[in-house]
């Protein structure tokens, strides 16, 4: 997976969970798209965006 594909799925998800699911009082925009930036982050550092993408819908679900 490269980034450009990673920057889309991780969009779609959060669109998903804060659109569809209407989790607007529970968790804030800009806490997802933080979690997302820094699975990206640690998805470069391990060379593998999947690990990153991973990472970030975990904690996404943790938090939530």
């Amino acid at each position: 997976m490269d980034l450009f594909t990673y920057v889309i799925i991780s969009a779609v998800f959060i669109m998903t969970i804060y659109l569809a699911v209407m989790t607007k009082g529970w968790f804030s925009l800009h806490q997802i798209i933080g979690i997302f930036i820094f699975g990206g982050i640690i998805g470069g550092i391990m060379h593998t965006y999947e690990g990153g993408l991973v990472l970030s819908i975990v904690l996404t679900l943790v938090f939530w």
